[in-house]
């Protein structure tokens, strides 16, 4: 059950049910008791709302369980599995997991932990993963839903029901055949479509791209499948042929395109720091859909019209002055759908142009809208800390900075942390004069709106590929333990510390307010173990290392001092940046970014709280990215139980659209109450998008 812990699938997740044809329900009834269960747990409660199962972490064991045998077998034609769940209290829980028995071994995945009372859960068949070689899943007898510890405590578990589902939707999750060498971005970008359906409430099954399934359903999602063979293109042009209809994703196929009335056009691309930020949508042609859906991409392929089709352009393209453009982001015809790009990150503006897609192809295949979550607007306290990232390094507006800071102000945003530094690098000198650094500062000045420059340290993400060699010929480049190269800098070369260092002197003599620090930790467990750093490692032990790296990797005898040592080296780098600061501008505010508990960041280097007890950074911002505001009231809880007293100074960051986290104005409202309620200093947005400035924050701050 191991493969549990790493969540190595996706899951679904939905508020509201599709009703299928031939569902069959596996749960309830349910037994008097569990089959088998952890010990010491209580017995199951049946009720008339389902079955309540209490997790309790009173000891030090990591999972508690519970086995259930299924009141039928699985039908052979299910694609997907409904398990509606509760949990009223999930604080002491990190993930929930299921596995179903089948034979001799199990199939399971994880499960989110449920944020709304009886909440759906979709899991796409295809998607569990075997262990101890099980027969097939339709097999399966029993299953084991198992809670997963994050702290001591009790946590409620309703298990409302456990259904099949015959999909009509189905993801094509793209293989070798027809991504290959890409199949680790193929299966992230069936993820993101599987997220985007399932926030939409639409069940569905994910198959590969052999299609020899494809007859099966109605509908056919493509997340990325750029290079489809010749057989299974003619069984998408059957597929076709019969009714079915094709959503299509950032491909070049016109053989593809021609079986949805489109021609896909040349590839486009964007220089970094121009790229395009969202799509623009007709909501005449598309009712429902969100007018503007933020989606930030250098690389696009416009879908356009083929002659005498009757395809009609659904959405544009928004370039990087937030300007809406000519290119086609998506056009849509009676065959189907095809975007310029692949599957965007499932924020509700997202979802809502999925939704109205699908809904104009085929109505019948998305239920009825879940009702809409009033927000109440909140209020605006004065002294409150509102920031926002912004990746930066231009501002995306039409206006310019002028028109970008007097929106935030509007807004309530009075902090604005900009992307002006990766690695040493800056990252505005190649953004046009109208757009420069000096009027950012100006324009934050002009309305009051505190400007800070965002530095990001060690990793090297976008760094140009011959500064990227230069580093490596130079040995400045972190390791891994089996010796590779890592694209992020070695913390323990005063040279990389420098590097950086300077780089924000720089951004000091623009006049900014202060400097934001992230990615001032190693790469987890991946490094360091470089020369340079097991040089420094064995000055700091006052010994030599004989078996490098094996004694500092986890298990071996070096390993605690090991985790000591990289966490002084970060704290000193940010104790000499903090210094560095302060000699330059004494006024200048010095912030970091860290990950969002004490526990989590130590694994990395990053003892946060050492650094707000020894006053190296005036605030923290932990970021909380999660869409339950349960969830992030725990996090923030455990990470304040570290801190000294009177030293909160926490800035928590919100997910609005992180990678992990798409929350809406509802989720981000109550995560609002939470900061407040502790008394902290303010809070930061996570990031300045589309939905941020014309969805969410006017929905906050409406005044």
């Amino acid at each position: 059950m191991q493969a549990t812990r790493r969540a190595s699938i996706f899951l679904c997740a939905a508020t509201a049910a599709l009703l299928q044809a031939g569902a069959t329900t596996l749960l309830p009834p349910f037994p008097e008791t569990a089959a088998a269960a952890s010990p010491d747990v209580p017995a199951p409660l049946n009720t008339p709302d389902g079955l309540t199962l209490k997790a309790v972490f009173s000891n030090n064991a990591d999972r508690v369980f519970w086995d259930l045998p299924l009141a039928a077998r699985i039908p052979k034609n299910t694609t997907s599995l409904k398990i509606v769940i509760s949990c009223t209290d999930p604080a002491p829980l990190r993930g929930l997991s299921l596995h179903l028995r089948s034979g001799p071994g199990w199939h399971g995945c994880a499960l989110p932990l449920p944020s709304r009372p009886q909440q759906a859960v979709f899991l796409p068949l295809n998607l569990l993963q075997p262990e101890d070689n099980p027969a097939d899943p339709h097999k399966a007898t029993s299953l084991r839903l198992s809670a997963w510890r994050r702290s001591a405590g009790t946590a409620t578990i309703t298990l409302h029901s456990f259904s099949t589902c015959a999909d009509p939707v189905a993801v094509v999750r793209a293989t070798d055949a027809s991504a290959p060498g890409e199949t680790a971005l193929a299966a992230k970008l069936a993820e993101n479509c599987s997220r985007l359906l399932a926030k939409s409430g639409i069940s569905h099954a994910v198959i590969d791209d052999s299609l020899e399934r494809a007859s099966a359903f109605k509908l056919l999602l493509l997340p990325y499948s750029p290079s489809l063979t010749q057989k299974p293109t003619a069984r998408l042009e059957r597929f076709v042929q019969r009714g079915g209809r094709l959503i299509v994703f950032y491909n070049p196929s016109q053989t593809l395109g021609a079986l949805v009335g489109i021609s896909p056009g040349p590839w486009q691309g964007a220089q970094t720091g121009q790229e395009w930020s969202a799509m623009a949508c007709d909501t005449n042609l598309l009712p429902g859909a969100a007018a503007r859906v933020p989606h930030t991409t250098n690389s696009v392929l416009p879908p356009f019209a083929a002659d005498g089709a009757g395809t009609l352009t659904a959405a544009r393209l928004i370039d990087n002055t937030g300007r809406v453009t000519a290119i086609p982001a998506c056009a849509v015809s009676e065959r189907g759908a095809w975007f310029a790009h692949v599957p965007p990150l499932a924020t509700p503006a997202a979802v809502s142009l999925l939704r109205s897609v699908i809904t104009r192809l085929d109505p019948a295949l998305a239920p009825e809208a879940p009702p809409q979550t009033v927000t109440q607007p909140t209020s605006r306290r004065p002294g409150e800390i509102r920031a926002a990232w912004h990746s930066g390094p231009g501002s995306r507006h039409p206006q310019g900075w002028n028109g970008l800071m007097p929106l935030l102000a509007s807004n309530a945003v009075n902090t604005i942390f900009v992307h002006w530094q990766s690695a040493g690098q800056d990252r505005f000198s190649q953004n046009p004069p109208p757009d420069s650094a000096a009027k950012a500062v100006s324009a934050s000045r002009k309305h009051g709106v505190s400007l800070h420059a965002w530095v990001t340290c060690w990793i090297l993400d976008g760094l140009p590929a011959d500064q990227l060699a230069r580093f490596s010929k130079e040995g400045r480049l972190m390791r891994a333990a089996d010796g590779r190269e890592l694209p992020w800098l070695c913390p323990s070369l005063p040279q990389n510390r420098e590097l950086l260092i300077s780089g924000m002197r720089s951004l000091l003599k623009l006049g900014v307010d202060g400097i934001h620090l992230d990615y001032v930790r190693y790469p987890e467990r991946q490094g360091c173990y470089a020369p340079a750093t097991r040089a420094a490692f064995e000055k700091h032990l006052g010994a030599a290392v004989a078996d490098w790296p094996a004694e500092v990797l986890e298990g071996g005898p070096r390993a605690a001092a090991f985790d000591t040592f990289r966490k002084q080296v970060i704290t000193d780098f940010v104790r000499q940046a903090r210094e560095a600061v302060s000699a330059q501008n004494a006024d200048a505010l010095f912030t970091a970014a860290v990950f969002p508990t004490p526990a989590a960041a130590a694994a990395c280097g990053q003892a946060w709280p050492d650094w707000l007890h020894q006053n190296l950074v005036d605030a923290l911002c932990p970021m909380i990215y999660t869409e339950d505001p349960r969830i992030f009231a725990a996090f923030l809880d455990e990470g304040l139980k570290a801190l000294p007293a009177g030293k909160a100074n926490l800035l928590p960051g919100i997910g609005v659209s992180a990678d992990e986290s798409q929350a809406d104005a509802a989720s981000v409202a109550s995560q609002i109450s939470a900061v407040r309620q502790r008394g902290l200093p303010g809070f930061a947005f996570f990031a300045i998008d589309d939905a941020l400035l014309y969805q969410t924050l006017p929905a906050l701050f409406a005044e």
